[in-house]
């Protein structure tokens, strides 16, 4: 950026040959110039007439340079106003800069002063044009991502989806009121967690989702609270936990069954007492954090069993909010199928889709064990598959397990179980990711989306069988 870009500045001094040395200067390197010859005419020119640049004599009669410059701050304060001083008058340029002003020159001036208040004005003002023009984009892409993570990105009219949004807007307006999400596995409680977050004044703050049953259990303790370098063998440098990072937002807990008793009773007290101390550290860290958390198991069996603790459970469960299975909402399938596969469309670039009467009739007959997430999966295989702007029947892909029934498969050893699954894939053109997804989903379904039992089917641990799923998208 140089003094080439063609800026309208507005001279104002009382003495007519200094203004006319610099509108010629300006001039000839391509810049609009306007003269005045007092303060009072130089304001009213601000007032009436677009102006980039003001350039302003300190001592004139009447209005001083000064008050010019107030003047046009009050007025305009997008416009940079360059201040002339004379040689011996140091205290003035530095009166002038505490008032404002963005940068002067003395008199009598040489032209190379001018010409470099000049170049670093203009160059500021590019900056500062360029810095609102992001700070424009960015502001458009809050309100893009806060209407796809808020209210509106819960696709559905039934009942129990309006009855799950009331309950949404009447928690948000809360600041720390702990909330506790419900529902099965593909339900989207994530999806709910960030409603909560993005239609509440935290909005802006940093949402910061934490699953833990995929964090190892030596590791909890630094990962929540953060560590300071040198607190264990690995600690190179200090590092913040999720609650510090999460810090004016909210932290999101999936899978809050699956804690640690010592780290739920770390939880706990950080709940209460709204700090933390990183490990390695002895100072406390104050936090303002909501905590949402989400479970698809049963934390009031779980305290009877003694894996989740009691207080916690009734620290967390202030207020509760019940995800609907997708079985339990119908009616929303088809608004869900519709969504998505518009979704699809634009991502991989195709036109517009639309389902067939067949497809649509599928659609509306599937049991969908594995919710929402198993139909936007569906959804997704299809509209890769189409080829002609109308997903039909065998784009869905719901016949590849049409033969397997899940009363047989709980009286059916596990190994059977899978020897089945694979045959059923065996006439399939697949790959191995694919066939590996497929037997997951498979196990899902049979299970009923329980993790752990689809975990045994396969013969795996269910910290493998979430990773896998992680791995092909399922989670």
């Amino acid at each position: 950026m140089n003094d080439q870009v063609s800026m309208t500045i507005l001279v104002i001094d009382d003495d007519a040959h200094i203004r006319s040395s610099i509108g010629r200067f300006l001039i000839a390197r391509g810049h609009t110039v306007i003269e005045a010859a007092n303060g009072e005419k130089g304001v009213e020119v601000v007032e009436s007439q677009a102006v980039d640049i003001v350039i302003t004599d300190v001592k004139m009669p009447g209005m001083d340079g000064f008050e010019v410059l107030w003047q046009v701050r009050s007025v305009a304060p997008e416009i940079e106003v360059i201040v002339i001083t004379g040689v011996k008058e140091s205290e003035h340029a530095f009166r002038a800069l505490r008032a404002g002003a963005f940068d002067f020159f003395s008199k009598p001036f040489k032209v190379e002063d001018l010409n470099a208040a000049i170049q670093r004005t203009v160059r500021y003002q590019a900056l500062r044009k360029e810095t609102r023009r992001m700070q424009a984009r960015l502001d458009h892409y809050l309100v893009q991502e806060r209407a796809r993570s808020g209210l509106s990105a819960i696709i559905g009219e039934s009942e129990a989806v309006v009855k799950m949004k009331a309950q949404i807007l009447q928690v948000a307006v809360t600041d720390h009121t702990t909330v506790l999400i419900v529902g099965e596995t593909g339900t989207g409680k994530e999806l709910v967690a960030r409603a909560v977050h993005c239609e509440s004044d935290r909005a802006s703050g940093p949402f910061v989702p934490v699953n833990c049953s995929a964090i190892p259990e030596k590791l909890f303790e630094s990962a929540f609270l953060g560590h300071t370098k040198g607190a264990f063998t690995d600690a190179t440098a200090d590092q913040k936990g999720h609650f510090e990072l999460a810090h004016e937002g909210t932290l999101f807990l999936d899978e809050i069954g699956d804690m640690p008793l010592e780290m739920q009773v770390r939880l706990l007290r950080t709940l209460e007492e709204r700090c933390i101390r990183p490990v390695g550290s002895s100072d406390e860290i104050p936090v303002d954090v909501r905590v949402v958390a989400a479970t698809n198991r049963s934390l009031t069996a779980a305290v009877e069993e003694g894996t989740f603790r009691e207080d916690l459970y009734y620290r967390l469960n202030v207020f509760t909010i019940q995800v609907p299975p997708l079985r339990e909402r119908p009616g929303d399938v088809l608004f869900l199928a519709r969504h998505f596969l518009d979704d699809y469309a634009r991502d991989l670039r195709k036109p517009l889709m639309r389902f067939s009467r067949a497809a649509e009739d599928l659609l509306q007959q599937q049991e969908f064990p594995g919710n929402v997430r198993m139909l936007k999966n569906a959804v997704e295989r299809a509209a890769i598959l189409c080829c002609d702007g109308e997903v039909d029947v065998e784009d869905l892909g719901f016949d590849l397990f049409e033969n397997s029934s899940t009363a047989e498969t709980s009286s059916m050893p596990a190994e059977r179980v899978v020897d089945q699954m694979v045959q059923s894939l065996s006439d399939k053109q697949m790959s191995w990711p694919a066939v590996e997804k497929a037997l997951i989903q498979e196990a899902l379904r049979r299970t009923g989306g329980n993790q752990a039992h689809a975990a045994e089917i396969l013969g795996i641990s269910r910290m493998v069988l979430r990773n896998k799923m992680k791995k092909c998208g399922l989670l």
